[in-house]
């Protein structure tokens, strides 16, 4: 399959966010050809990986937005976030980095107001941003679920090509897709999985909505949904549910309220089960890899996860940066984690730990 040239973030400056006062990172490149796109950060907790997490996907909003950022200053809810991002004491944030996709480059800057919100956002350089752009249309009215699930208000991940984004309190929610959403896309369904106690709507995973809609597709029985590429997205999924819990999906058992409920067959021939009947860490794994391989085949992205070690035992943990780079080689990634077997799956060369200036000079 062809790809797309990388888009990559070079550089990241951090100035008054949540406990950061000053931070830059410069995100190493790949020594090898074969070498991963990645960097690992570790700390203390209240270090502040999650923030540096946050700031990269907010600052990727502003790159695709540009100045349409800006009317997000409306929302009342922008005002109370803004004052929880802005670092005590001060009245602004300003996030800024370097992006390069080939030869290209451009610098992107945005300025967190307390009184304002997302206000004055920079742009110089090359136009990397532009396609994304006009395939991001609906944005505007995705800004709820783009900062619930950037800044853990929510347990989805956040799914935008080419960026995503999974935080630290994402879960596989546990509870039945209906037929009636396979008529959807993310986009439209999102609000409603987000927003379950203003909308009186179970929410549902955008990674269970994926597996209805590959099983409809394959069986030929939904227009618009092609069967060989829903049988490619089936074949994909069905070797990572192999793999980490013996078994694969096959079919559906229908439900009450037009709901269905996704069935695994174990491999030795046992009574099939339900998918929510797996663990919480076999869930979460093969969630995380799979949507990162589906959302980013045909456009290379920019992937961070919070805490990937969630709910994984010490093997998993020590695989899981060997499996990315497996399934999705062609992505850039960048990890937080608390976890020596992740942080030390990768080179000297692509980890990072995170210290205060007291902690620095204590270990002069």
């Amino acid at each position: 399959m062809n790809k797309l040239s990388t888009i990559r973030l070079n550089k990241l400056s951090i100035k008054n966010y949540k406990k950061l006062d000053s931070l830059e990172i410069e995100f190493p490149q790949p020594v090898m050809k074969n070498d991963a796109d990645i960097l690992v950060f570790g700390s203390k907790n209240g270090g502040g990986k999650t923030s540096i997490l946050e700031c990269c996907s907010l600052l990727m909003l502003a790159a695709i937005m540009g100045e349409k950022v800006n009317r997000f200053r409306d929302s009342e809810l922008l005002f109370d976030i803004a004052s929880l991002l802005i670092k005590a004491g001060q009245q602004e944030s300003t996030i800024s980095g370097e992006f390069e996709n080939g030869s290209k480059k451009c610098t992107v800057s945005l300025t967190i107001d307390k009184k304002q919100g997302f206000t004055r956002v920079q742009t110089k350089g090359d136009k990397l941003f532009d396609s994304f752009r006009s395939d991001k249309k609906t944005y505007l009215d995705e800004i709820d679920y783009f900062l619930n699930s950037v800044l853990s208000f929510s347990s989805e991940p956040l799914i935008m090509p080419p960026l995503l984004h999974f935080n630290s309190y994402r879960k596989v929610q546990e509870s039945n897709p209906e037929l009636g959403m396979m008529s959807d896309d993310y986009s439209s369904q999102r609000n409603m999985r987000i927003s379950p106690m203003r909308r009186g709507i179970t929410p549902v995973s955008s990674f269970k909505l994926e597996i209805v809609r590959s099983l409809m597709g394959k069986a030929a029985l939904f227009e618009g949904i092609y069967e060989q590429e829903s049988a490619e997205t089936l074949t994909k999924l069905n070797t990572l549910i192999e793999k980490y819990c013996g078994g694969q999906i096959e079919n559906l058992r229908p439900l009450p309220n037009n709901k269905v409920d996704i069935r695994i067959k174990p491999i030795g021939g046992q009574e099939s089960f339900s998918f929510d009947g797996l663990s919480s860490g076999q869930k979460e794994i093969i969630a995380t890899l799979f949507l990162i391989w589906k959302n980013t085949q045909t456009h290379s992205g920019i992937v961070l996860i919070d805490e990937p070690e969630l709910h994984l035992n010490t093997e998993w943990q020590g695989d899981f940066v060997r499996q990315l780079h497996k399934l999705a080689p062609h992505n850039q990634y960048i990890l937080a984690t608390h976890s020596e077997e992740i942080f030390r799956s990768v080179d000297e060369s692509y980890r990072a730990i995170l210290t205060s200036d007291d902690e620095a000079g204590e270990n002069q």
